[in-house]
């Protein structure tokens, strides 16, 4: 535990931190708190409630008595912080019939203890030493240190678990089509894929993104290509469907038959230029003779549907 500077717990200096939005009605976020770290405060009477990101990293808990200046204190005595089962010890400053605390910073692994109380918990109570017990409200602190735990992380700073928000989950990488094109022989040999039907009156409908055509011009233009992928799909290889599908399945590409097309056209050629030019690769897929008899000729590609 570490003690806070007088100067930084000031609460006169804390009304003039710049604020941001509010997680809830009763909880303030302002952008610096003691120390320099971001905090959340909650007004309840006399008394001012707040969590914040200490200087080491992690989260510590203050409560001051308000009262009309902050004075150096005769006297340090414990308080304790109790919010359902979880318990914290402060610095309490008595004189006279005033008192306030410093705060008290938490250590990693009591924070999931302090996180699962405010789960569950609407009040804490302030138990001063040889005063009685003051309650306080701690709806909307989970929700306000969560914000904290967003600013920390969008700073470049750091909170302990479980209040580091979860990193965004990335989606999984695409398979590459330039690559995919250069392997002479389809790789999945001949997987079965039906030719979607879309909706060809509702993609022209909206917005054009790819092209700039009319919605007259963009009909039209999408029935000749689904025409000629009707007429040509059983020619192309399994793989590149999958590609090229997943490629205009992209909400914001609109002419779907045509991108299909030229996607599929394009790396078809790509294709067969490659297996012109490259020969064997040394894959197993393209060398049958390392599973069979030596001198055989490489296998021919797998007659696509």
């Amino acid at each position: 535990m570490r003690l806070l500077p007088a100067a930084i717990l000031a609460i006169g200096t804390l009304c003039t931190l710049p604020q941001a939005r509010a997680a809830d009605p009763d909880w303030v976020f302002a952008n610096s708190g003691p120390g320099g770290q971001p905090m959340v405060m909650s007004h309840q009477g006399s008394l001012d409630v707040m969590f914040y990101r200490s200087a080491s990293g992690t989260i510590g808990i203050a409560i001051h008595q308000r009262h009309g200046r902050y004075r150096n204190p005769r006297g340090v005595e414990t308080a304790m912080v109790m919010i359902g089962r979880f318990t914290i010890a402060l610095q309490t400053f008595l004189d006279g019939q005033k008192w306030d605390t410093a705060g008290g910073d938490l250590k990693p692994d009591t924070v999931p203890d302090m996180v699962d109380a405010l789960k569950v918990a609407a009040t804490g109570a302030l138990i001063p030493f040889e005063h009685d017990p003051v309650p306080f409200s701690v709806r909307g602190a989970m929700a306000a240190l969560d914000d904290l735990a967003h600013y920390a992380k969008d700073h470049g700073e750091s909170l302990p678990p479980p209040l580091q928000p979860a990193p965004a989950t990335h989606a999984a990488p695409g398979v590459d089509i330039e690559k995919l094109a250069h392997h002479p022989y389809d790789t999945q040999h001949g997987r079965r894929l039906v030719l979607p039907l879309y909706d060809i009156a509702a993609n022209c409908g909206r917005a054009h993104i790819e092209m700039q055509d009319t919605d007259g011009e963009c009909i039209t233009a999408e029935q000749k290509s689904q025409a000629a992928l009707t007429a040509q799909w059983a020619q192309y290889d399994s793989d590149l469907k999958g590609a090229c599908l997943s490629l205009v399945s992209d909400p914001g590409r609109l002419e779907k038959y045509q991108a299909l097309l030229m996607c599929l056209s394009r790396y078809q050629d790509d294709r067969r230029q490659w297996q012109l030019v490259s020969g064997s690769s040394g894959s197993d897929d393209i060398l049958p003779a390392k599973n069979g008899g030596a001198g055989q000729p490489p296998a021919t590609a797998p007659t696509p549907p």
